[in-house]
Order: C-alpha cells, then sequence, then structure tokens
C-alpha cells in the first residue's frame, strides 16, 4: 500500500498540472481542486447517495470513514504505539482482521458492529465512535487528525453559501441536499465527460477488455483523480490490478473507499 504521505504528494501533483491549464477547464471542474477535503468528501456522499442527508448523519459517516481510513493507513506514530488504548487498540485489530478475512469469515463485521457502532449498558453508539474520534486524535499527528462536529457544520455552511447546498425543514428535522441548478449543471459537465470516455474506448485499438483501461488512463491524464471522483467516474475499478498505474488502483476519496465497509459495520 502507497503511505499515506506519497499519496498526498501525487494529488498535488495532479493539481498543479490542473491549474496549468485553467484557460481551458469548465468553471466546474475547479470545485473539487479549490474545495477543502471535508467539503469534498461531503459532495461525494451527495453525489453517491443523490439523496436528502441529515446533519448528523453526513458527520457520522464521514467521520467513520475517517476512522477507517487512520486505523488503515498505520498513520500512528511508532513512538505513540505504547499509548494506545486497550479500547483503540482492539478496534485496530479487528479491523484490520475484517479487511484481510471480512468477506470469509462475516464474524468479525458482527463483532465490530456490536462492539463499537451499537449501543450497550454502558455507552451508546454515538459515545462510542466519539471516543474512537478523540482516541485516533490524541495519537495522529495534526494534519491526520478526524474532522470535528464544526469543521463539518463550517463546510456544510460553506457550500450552502455557494449555493451548491439547500437545506429544507421536515417537521422538526434540517435536511440537507444538492441545489438543483448546480446538481442539473453537474450531471450535464458528467454527460459530457461519460461521452468522452466512450469516445476514447471506440477510438482504441485495444482487445475489448484493454480498450476500458486505455481509454481510462487518457481521462487520468486529462483529469486530475479528484475531478473524476467529484464526477462519480470510478476509474479505480478500471485501473485495479493494473502495475503500470498502481497508485490509481483506489479513490482518493474516503466516502468513496470506505462507504460499503460503513453499511457493513454500522447501523446509520
Amino acid at each position: 500500500m502507497a503511505s499515506v504521505i506519497t499519496e498526498e504528494d501525487d494529488q498535488l501533483k495532479d493539481i498543479e498540472q490542473f491549474k496549468q491549464n485553467l484557460e481551458a477547464v469548465p468553471a466546474i471542474d475547479l470545485i473539487p481542486v479549490y474545495a477543502s477535503p471535508v467539503e469534498r468528501e461531503i459532495f461525494n456522499l451527495f453525489f453517491t447517495l443523490l439523496t436528502d442527508l441529515t446533519p448528523k448523519y453526513i458527520e457520522k459517516t464521514i467521520q467513520t470513514a475517517y476512522i477507517f481510513d487512520r486505523v488503515e493507513s498505520k498513520i500512528i506514530p511508532q513512538e505513540k504505539e505504547g499509548k494506545i488504548s486497550t479500547f483503540l487498540e482492539e478496534f485496530v485489530s479487528l479491523f484490520h482482521k475484517y479487511k484481510h478475512i471480512g468477506s470469509l469469515d462475516k464474524s468479525v463485521a458482527s463483532q465490530i458492529r456490536l462492539k463499537y457502532f451499537s449501543p450497550d449498558e454502558n455507552m451508546s453508539a454515538e459515545a462510542k465512535r466519539l471516543k474512537l474520534i478523540a482516541e485516533i486524535n490524541k495519537i495522529v499527528n495534526k494534519e491526520y487528525k478526524i474532522p470535528s462536529h464544526s469543521s463539518i457544520k463550517s463546510s456544510l455552511l460553506n457550500l450552502e453559501t455557494q449555493r451548491y447546498l439547500d437545506t429544507k425543514k421536515t417537521g422538526t428535522k434540517t435536511l440537507w441536499h444538492l441545489n438543483p441548478e448546480f446538481y442539473q449543471h453537474w450531471q450535464e459537465r458528467r454527460n459530457q465527460l461519460v461521452d468522452k470516455f466512450d469516445k476514447y474506448q471506440k477510438e482504441s485499438k485495444k482487445l475489448l477488455g484493454n480498450k476500458n483501461i486505455e481509454a481510462m488512463i487518457k481521462m487520468i491524464n486529462k483529469y486530475p483523480p479528484i475531478v473524476l471522483e467529484f464526477y462519480g467516474i470510478a476509474y479505480w475499478r478500471i485501473l485495479k490490478g493494473n502495475i503500470s498505474i498502481k497508485k490509481y488502483e483506489r479513490p482518493i476519496s474516503l466516502i468513496y473507499r470506505y462507504l460499503d465497509d460503513i453499511n457493513i459495520l454500522t447501523r446509520y
């Protein structure tokens, strides 16, 4: 697995190269480029689910994706490994086991769901999630801290100010949703990129299975991964296993990486 630092360096290089061609880039393509990491995760969550979401669901889902990443990426400094609480240490062990054999042994997922994401007589599910966040944030370096309630709320309000998201009231609930005009603009641009991918496929002289790969390589050379992710273009599914472009075998977005795991391991 590539280190987190290497992945971030590659991402910055792709973005800077993309910015050099600003005159030829549609304005909407620049939204993920200038958005914060949390704002990009919010976008990807909405574009994946395409439904109204409560602020609590958004917060829990994004924070849990960060929890899973911080544990799987092994970014806990070595000098602090001895300071990990038993609560976190057991979670780390179970999560690594789940990622390795979870598809073969369903009991591991059940253990995680019951022990860390379900209420019991001593602690609510919310308290357990917050405890995991607090324990991880105590030991990771500043740049890897899991975003707080206030930072996610601030990101939502910023996206609302820019007219990318709107809110509505349903009884006493506040629901967030994509701004309809923005979503229509996004759909139109996404269709253009899908058409471009189809065009590259048709132009390819490769055999059928490799046409997809060649077409996606052209797309990834033209658009940074965060831009393709913004449009829900799953380049990693096509490029996975291709040794020459190993750095693209999984998405940058933590929502895309872990949403399936969140659905399996939590009760959100």
